[in-house]
């Protein structure tokens, strides 16, 4: 069996199974595209493969054997791995379709076959939740443990949110006392892994990934620069990333660079700088005690409107990874929970990263009717050109 993940009762959130599509929906012949309703918002997903190293390629992982938390990690992966990108970076772009139930991205992975029924999965990335009266939102560390056949399970994750006056993040657990379970309302986006447990412990085997051991450098090694390099030099195109990072010498700790949204976006975006109006990037070091978890998803995002916006840039080159503090928590000077922007891996700095080849993604947007056409909710570009208007009213 795999290595348990360590302190699996911090897992302290139950999630509920995700109800099956019955009745209305709509599947193309290759079953790689389906059109389905949640909440009365309709969505479409894609299903789509991508090929990174040769078929049948192990590599062994790189660096000495990890630390608990890594071995524990390192259970889970595999083939079997996929992602759900549920709608892009266009909400954020276009201030439009911003709220979506969790469920809706686990349905779509469901209903499109890249779940086994006999698995367990670790799902791991970023995703953003609303403030609501009872709970503040902010930025989402995805972390669960999910159960094919319905993915149902438990879950630690949390958001990071600016308490008023405060230009750091403090943490909160994704649930209310009202609402024990994890809360499944969701903003923005959420781009995450799901990583089977796998058969036996890799780290010896290889099949979780690619384990690696960044040696830090003075004045700091690029950590994302360090991945995306590695997974470029490799044949890797579309991957999981979970990094940890903690302080060997506290003399001489890691830099972290982390962004929390002070709110969701009103209205379109026209220029960058109302992009950064609107979050707090920091930069702080890592104390002894305290453990940097690290999680994001990276495949070439194509966000044609995301790159207009960003004068030719895309959408998170090197992945979308969000962070959280763990052991000792945040001191006031440092993000509890917030994107990962930056990482500066120093000598002092111990770094270990399980980077995991994925070959299917599936996408998820919002849809609405103009006419004979379906249109993306969020940005209004067309996705399909003729729909019969009368199978539209059938959706549910």
């Amino acid at each position: 069996m795999a290595v348990p993940l360590a302190a699996r009762d911090s897992f302290f959130a139950a999630v509920d199974a995700a109800r099956p599509l019955n009745g209305n929906t709509l599947r193309d012949s290759e079953f790689s595209r389906l059109l389905f309703s949640n909440e009365g918002r309709r969505y479409l997903a894609t299903r789509e493969h991508w090929d990174n190293d040769p078929p049948g390629a192990v590599r062994a992982p790189d660096g000495p054997t990890a630390a608990e938390a890594v071995a524990g990690h390192c259970g889970y992966g595999g083939p079997d791995s996929f992602i759900v990108d549920m709608q892009g970076i266009d909400a954020f772009l276009f201030a439009r379709a911003k709220y979506f139930r969790d469920e809706a991205a686990r349905q779509a992975a469901l209903a499109l076959g890249v779940v086994r029924e006999d698995r367990t999965y670790l799902r791991v990335g970023a995703a953003g939740a609303p403030p609501t009266a009872d709970h503040p939102g902010g930025e989402v560390l995805e972390h669960s443990l999910l159960r094919g056949p319905d993915l149902a399970g438990a879950s630690r994750t949390s958001s990071g949110y600016l308490p008023d006056g405060h230009e750091f993040s403090a943490a909160a657990p994704l649930r209310t006392a009202a609402s024990p379970g994890l809360l499944d309302l969701r903003s923005v986006y959420s781009h995450t892994a799901f990583l089977p447990e796998v058969a036996s412990a890799a780290g010896t085997d290889g099949t979780s990934g690619h384990l690696l051991r960044l040696a830090g450098v003075p004045g700091g090694l690029n950590a994302l620069d360090a991945v995306s390099d590695y997974a470029r030099a490799h044949g890797i195109r579309c991957y999981a990333v979970r990094m940890f990072v903690s302080v060997a010498d506290e003399s001489d700790p890691p830099v972290v660079v982390g962004r929390v949204l002070r709110r969701i976006p009103r209205r379109r975006l026209r220029t960058v700088q109302e992009a950064t109006d609107i979050a707090s990037e920091q930069v702080f070091r890592l104390r002894p005690g305290q453990e940097l978890h690290c999680f994001g998803t990276h495949y070439p995002r194509r966000s044609v409107d995301w790159e207009e916006f960003r004068g030719g840039k895309p959408y998170e080159p090197r992945g979308h990874i969000h962070m959280a503090l763990r052991g000792i928590g945040a001191d006031a000077h440092q993000h509890a929970v917030s994107h990962l922007r930056e990482l500066y891996v120093t000598p002092g700095t111990k770094c270990d990263v399980v980077l995991t080849p994925v070959s299917e993604v599936v996408r998820v947007e919002p849809i609405v009717r103009r006419g004979n056409r379906l249109v993306s909710g969020c940005s209004g570009r067309t996705v399909i050109e003729e729909f019969d208007r009368i199978v539209w009213r059938k959706l549910p």
